[in-house]
């Protein structure tokens, strides 16, 4: 249960410490979409199970405060995979609630942008087997770190490609449970401001 509260908390906490910052002069609010696909594996008590290739999709709406800091206020990502029977499920999916904070040149002057991510925030993780039709699902933690490179198509509007690992942890009585993916998305954001 104090996993489970830290996790919802943390997103919110993040937002009312830097909430200032996002009101600084210059800021510019945007928000983004994506789609792509991720690689992947999941880890019960153990033992490991691959998967294939999977849809990755996202969404995220934020603030920029400078030419070199961007912050992704509340992102939502989901994944559904589907990997070997473990006795448990064969059916896997993530959903992530979160928050980043990406570092790079993000000059509107500069064509290409590139950056680095780091982000945060509760996963809900759900397990189904598709024959005995059992299922299990609750909240856990995930972490992500990443990077990409945006092309400027307008002042307003960008498009890139985005690089994430993706790590999402939950522990029951006698289970853990881990996945870890590696996520390869096309972004294109929109930018307000001056």
């Amino acid at each position: 249960m104090h996993r489970l509260f830290t996790a919802i908390l943390a997103p919110f906490l993040l937002l009312s410490l830097l909430a200032p910052a996002a009101q600084a002069e210059g800021a510019r609010l945007y928000g983004s979409a994506s789609m792509g696909f991720s690689l992947p594996d999941a880890d019960i008590s153990g033992t490991q199970a691959a998967s294939g290739a999977n849809g990755d999709f996202g969404a995220a709406i934020g603030v920029q405060t400078s030419d070199v800091f961007r912050w992704d206020i509340a992102e939502v990502h989901y994944v559904n995979f589907s990997g070997a029977d473990l006795g448990f499920g064969t059916s896997r999916s993530s959903l992530a609630l979160g928050t980043a904070f990406s570092w790079g040149l993000f000059s509107p002057t500069r064509r290409y942008q590139p950056y680095f991510s780091l982000g945060l925030g509760p996963a809900r993780l759900r397990y189904q087997s598709n024959t005995t039709g059992q299922s299990d699902d609750d909240w856990g933690f995930e972490w992500n770190v990443g990077g990409g490179v945006d092309l400027a198509v307008s002042e307003q509007v960008r498009s890139g490609i985005r690089y994430r690992y993706r790590r999402s942890t939950r522990s029951t009585e006698s289970t853990n449970y881990v996945i870890n993916a590696h996520s390869l998305v096309l972004e294109i954001a929109f930018v307000g401001g001056p």
